[in-house]
């Protein structure tokens, strides 16, 4: 198979630099480039690539760098964003935009003080394509290193969390790995995962890593790609406070100053749509109301502890506490069912806003060119829309499971 001279170029500065490696990089069927293997292999955990330290890129290289020398970029990117319209995804895309474009126009005058701005014919040096485009590199390929340090005896430089390792970002995701990143002493391996079966991978398998279980959402935001086959199914919306909640206020203080996300995530587990634990606490705050005996106290004159919450006469310190005192409520099935209703509500927008939007965006794609973007977006737009309807069924049948609860009856009537 042909190689680009950009590749070869490459290939040619990471032998240089130090990498090694048993595997080749070629061009992969509805994937883009990838590793595959050159010859029958054995999964043994034996090390068939080695990236040195020297290499990697962080923060504190790049800050280095930005001291010496502007770089010149080139632009790249075209943003699908038509195709979302309807999805889940599209608010998030829209508010990584404007957070974006917040953050180009504070560093635009650093940009241009790199070099002349005459020298660039009077435009910017870095556009906010090439802006947007960086971010786009470096949230697809990056790798965090976390708690991995530990392992780490020899590092030269401080220990940043987020690594552009190259080489191994060719590496592709997959739901079966033959393989695993890890630190090593001097450098990053990429090491055949050992398994029980005495079957060799053949020549000319491709060698995949996992990114972690990641549903097509989250796929295609981050590295712009999705699986057909994805078992993990997940979506996420604001949390809905009542228009006429007085307390909302005083709620998103409390839910900000103890860290519980503004986002309700819902993710099919155990063949049922699901709350994470944070969106459950997110959601019995949401339909809490003074009548319950919620109460909340302003702290004004101590900004390092903002509010209290006191349930009854309880005040709630933590949110283990907050968890042992809703589950201990003799109204536990109000609020559960008030939860459902909520949350039933909310997709069932979700699955309506699709809906309507499906039919003059499929029409869209049909028309543009046949790309493996466009092939990505529909994966995800139907895997979100066969979750949704899975959703309303669940959460249906758990409403009205409570609708029937002697408790609810009692304090619905």
């Amino acid at each position: 198979m042909a190689t680009s001279p950009k590749l070869l170029e490459f290939l040619s500065w990471a032998k240089e630099k130090g990498v090694i490696s048993d595997i080749q990089v070629q061009d992969i069927p509805d994937k883009g480039l990838g590793f595959v293997t050159k010859r029958n292999v054995s999964r043994d955990n034996s090390i068939v690539a080695y990236i040195p330290y020297s290499i990697l890129l962080n923060a504190t290289k790049i800050n280095r760098y930005a001291k010496e020398k502007a770089p010149k970029l080139e632009e790249t990117f075209n943003a699908l964003m038509a195709c979302l319209d309807g999805t889940s995804l599209k608010p998030a895309v829209d508010a990584k935009f404007n957070k974006l474009k917040k953050e180009y126009e504070s560093l635009r005058p650093i940009f241009n003080k790199w070099s002349k701005v005459e020298d660039a014919g009077g435009h910017d040096v870095v556009t906010f394509e090439h802006f947007r485009w960086a971010d786009g590199v470096f949230w697809s390929r990056v790798l965090s290193f976390g708690s991995r340090f530990q392992t780490i005896d020899s590092i030269e430089e401080d220990l940043d969390d987020f690594h552009l390792v190259p080489f191994l970002d060719f590496a592709n995701h997959s739901l079966t790995p033959y393989a695993r990143w890890e630190i090593g002493a001097e450098g990053v391996e990429l090491i055949l995962t050992k398994d029980d079966s005495l079957e060799p991978i053949t020549s000319d398998t491709e060698i995949c890593i996992s990114y972690g279980d990641k549903p097509n959402s989250e796929l295609l935001f981050v590295h712009g790609f999705t699986l057909s086959d994805n078992p993990w199914s997940a979506i996420s919306f604001p949390v809905p406070f009542y228009d006429d909640d007085e307390l909302a206020k005083a709620k998103l203080i409390f839910m900000q100053y103890h860290g519980i996300k503004h986002l309700v995530s819902l993710t099919r587990k155990k063949g049922g749509a699901e709350l994470s634990h944070d969106a459950t606490r997110a959601m019995w705050i949401c339909v809490l109301s003074e009548e319950d005996g919620v109460k909340f106290k302003m702290n004004h004159n101590d900004p390092s502890h903002p509010i209290d919450l006191f349930i009854g006469n309880q005040i709630i310190p933590t949110l283990d506490v907050f968890d042992n005192v809703i589950n201990s409520m003799e109204i536990l099935p109000v609020i559960e069912f008030r939860v459902m209703e909520s949350v039933l509500e909310n997709v069932e927008y979700l699955l309506s806003h699709l809906k309507q939007t499906n039919e003059q965006v499929l029409k869209m794609m049909e028309h543009g060119r046949n790309s493996r973007e466009l092939e990505y977006v529909r994966i995800y737009r139907e895997d979100e829309y066969k979750f949704l309807e899975f959703a309303v069924e669940d959460f249906t049948r758990k409403r009205d499971a409570l609708m029937v609860d002697d408790v609810v009856q009692r304090f619905t009537q």
